[in-house]
């Protein structure tokens, strides 16, 4: 205290004898009273100052200042925690549906729609500089439910970081990159076999933060959650999950990559129950009672699961992935391969469910599709020359995408009919700026039923997605 009171006294000093009115000679006609009014005024200010900065810590100044007067003169702006910063976004599909006879026998007359896919606010921040959090909540499916809520700690040991919370399992590369940056509209269908969101804790990190060529992951969590993170069951109901990735190919800041990586997960279901199921790659649905009496119904009237396991009694369920990604130029290409394998209970043999796809996308506009090597995932694409519908703007990124799907949901004495789907997608994507996009998806579903045979549905579907 006795150096930042002699500090500002000499900034004072240094005031006093620079200043015009100051070092006068008393020729100037200043009156004396005026001059000893102004003194009393620079000792009120003085004492002011001493008293903001009496719990003040004095931090030298980062670089030395071109004035002669000393650097400590002002103290530096303390960091305000917590933060907290809004973000969110909406997507709008539009989708027609087009089935054979037979497919319509096995699932049904599928209605065509248009609905609001997701509709997500978030606030997120940290409370300290290694501490932070997300809360985030979607209003799209009836009723606000959780999507991710966590704690992170930043450089525990200063080796890896750790998640408290609900939030995506450490599983698949698809599942962990955002819904907002995908090419397509849904993920693949393999995805009805992950973990996904789940509550647990999480520790993860990679060899270096800038420039990382290697990750890692690993999570253990209850299981299964509902969407509001909870699960209620002391007959099994946890699991863990790990995922590792290598890039040993980064050149040309990313226009050339090769992503390598590799995910286990094990399951003990809650209540010795678990099924699989999942949509042809695209979702509609709505409130199956119209208006306001309705609101409190679950679930909604949607698309009927094309292929689906049933509940299946279990103790246990293993999953093993393969991740398989590279980029040349504006060509980007992805694929995973995926077992699940439920021990049965009973008696009955290992059932073995696998799923697999490859999607490859191109951008036309030259735009760059960037690769976050910290977490081993690609990011979004940004337009060099977005819209401006008022003028003097671009045409946007243009970017076209092809994905073949496959998930065979076949078993012996299953609850559900099982059924094997293979899906082959083509899109098209306009990015008129960082935060907005449409995407044109065509999606041809061939289904196989044990009992029915082949049949077709055909998809045309739209989306519009605005993100902050």
């Amino acid at each position: 205290m006795q150096r930042w009171s002699g500090l500002v006294v000499g900034c004072f000093l240094t005031f006093w004898g620079t200043s015009p009115v100051l070092t006068q000679d008393s020729n100037t006609g200043i009156p004396p009273t005026d001059l000893a009014i102004r003194l009393n005024e620079l000792e009120a200010e003085v004492k002011q100052l001493r008293a903001i900065t009496e719990n003040q810590t004095i931090v030298p100044a980062s670089h030395e200042s071109d004035s002669t007067s000393p650097s400590y003169c002002v103290p530096p702006k303390e960091p305000d925690f917590p933060t907290v910063k809004m973000t969110g976004f909406f997507q709008t599909d539009l989708g027609w549906i087009n089935q054979d006879f037979v497919n319509r026998a096995t699932l049904g007359d599928i209605q065509d729609g248009w609905d609001f896919r997701r509709a997500r606010l978030a606030a997120g921040g940290n409370v300290t500089e290694d501490v932070s959090y997300l809360i985030e909540m979607d209003f799209a499916q009836l009723q606000p439910w959780f999507v991710d809520v966590w704690m992170d700690f930043a450089n525990v040991g200063n080796v890896m970081n750790v998640r408290i919370g609900r939030f995506r399992q450490p599983f698949g590369m698809t599942e962990l990159n955002s819904i907002r940056e995908l090419p397509f509209l849904e993920r693949p269908l393999l995805f009805g076999l992950a973990p996904f969101r789940q509550t647990g804790i999480m520790a993860y990190g990679n060899d270096d933060k800038d420039n990382s060529n290697l990750t890692w992951a690993a999570s253990g969590y209850r299981y299964l959650s509902d969407n509001f993170g909870n699960v209620y069951a002391d007959n099994g109901g946890w699991g863990l999950a790990m995922r590792g990735t290598l890039l040993p190919i980064y050149q040309n800041d990313g226009r050339q990559l090769f992503h390598l990586g590799a995910d286990y997960s094990f399951n003990d279901p809650g209540r010795d129950l678990v099924f699989y199921a999942n949509a042809p790659e695209f979702v509609q649905g709505q409130n199956p009672a119209l208006g306001p009496a309705g609101l409190d119904k679950l679930p909604i009237s949607a698309i009927t699961p094309f292929v689906n396991t049933g509940a299946m009694p279990t103790d246990r369920t293993h999953l093993f992935n393969l991740e398989a990604a590279g980029g040349v130029g504006n060509l980007y290409v992805q694929s995973e391969v995926r077992w699940a394998v439920v021990d049965r209970q009973n008696g009955q043999k290992s059932e073995t469910f696998p799923g697999a796809y490859a999607h490859a996308r191109y951008i036309l506009t030259g735009e760059k599709l960037p690769y976050k090597r910290a977490s081993g995932l690609f990011g979004r694409v940004v337009p060099d020359n977005p819209v401006k519908f008022g003028g003097g703007g671009g045409i946007g990124a243009w970017e076209l995408a092809t994905r073949l799907s496959w998930l065979d949901l076949n078993g012996t004495n299953l609850p559900g009919p099982g059924r094997d789907l293979t899906n082959v997608t083509f899109g098209l994507n306009w990015y008129l700026n960082r935060y907005t996009k449409f995407q044109f998806n065509y999606i041809n579903a061939n289904l196989d039923d044990p009992r029915l045979g082949r049949s077709d549905a055909n998809i045309y579907a739209v989306r519009g997605q605005i993100d902050f």
